[in-house]
């Protein structure tokens, strides 16, 4: 995975339908603020819908073209910590999603208890076991930030980490800027990343796209999250198909 769009529970018919066809290896759905209400149970249908969709343009693409023609979906949940989470797993494993999304991660704990919700869904809905992958946002906690080191081999499932800056400066205090704290953040979830063998996803940006992305791509970030259906190109750009992480050989 190098480009995941975000699309925020609000997003257009219009929007929903270009981020099908923008490119962009995942969708990542949003399903607004935590409760349960009427706004949230819709968000649920949209997004229920989508997966359908998109699942009907895949099945064409593979018949039309030998291709997958339709973008991974992911759908980011309530905190493993709530109840709303089994709201959304039950509404959501009608269709069930290729993936969902942890607004949080503080390591293998957070892994394993998703692992175990997602194991029980997918046999209810007569899917594979290990069928539904896993993405999270990271860092973003100092305390869960600390703990990413116990991601390596914690799950199959775990599909990418994205970097969660805005989550980490709120936490601190910060306006803005890339303090120590920041960046030893930001390299933590590279290297969590690498360990378990997934690519580190650089958090969107609004401007300056390309300036953005090749810093990430020098700090060892493998893709980036998207705002807007336009930036997806830039990223591809940025970072290259199939570039593979080269791990060091012994010279024993």
């Amino acid at each position: 995975m190098r480009s995941c769009l975000i699309l925020e529970s609000d997003a257009s018919d219009e929007e929903l339908a270009a981020a099908l066809v923008c490119g962009a290896d995942a969708l990542l759905l949003r399903l607004g603020p935590c409760a349960e209400d009427a706004a949230r149970r819709s968000a649920r249908a949209r997004a229920c819908a989508l997966i359908n969709e998109a699942r009907g343009k895949e099945a064409r693409g593979k018949e039309a073209q030998g291709k997958r023609a339709a973008p991974k979906l992911f759908v980011e949940l309530a905190s493993l910590d709530g109840e709303l989470i089994e709201a959304d797993l039950d509404a959501l494993f009608g269709p069930g999603p290729d993936g969902v999304f942890l607004p949080s991660c503080d390591g293998a704990a957070s892994l394993q208890r998703m692992s175990v919700k997602l194991a029980v869904r997918e046999a209810q809905a007569g899917l594979p076991d290990g069928a539904t992958r896993i993405g999270a946002f990271a860092g973003g906690d100092p305390g869960a930030a600390l703990a990413l080191r116990s991601l390596a081999g914690a799950s199959p499932r775990l599909a990418a980490l994205a970097f969660d800056d805005a989550g980490l400066r709120a936490a601190l205090g910060l306006a803005c800027g890339d303090g120590a704290a920041v960046q030893v953040a930001r390299g933590t979830v590279v290297l969590a990343a690498a360990s378990a063998d997934v690519p580190a996803l650089a958090a969107p940006v609004q401007t300056g796209e390309n300036e953005a992305y090749a810093a990430a791509r020098r700090d060892g970030f493998q893709g980036a999250m998207a705002l807007f259906s336009g930036q997806i190109a830039a990223i591809h750009e940025v970072f290259p198909a199939g570039e593979n992480r080269q791990r060091p050989q012994s010279s024993a």
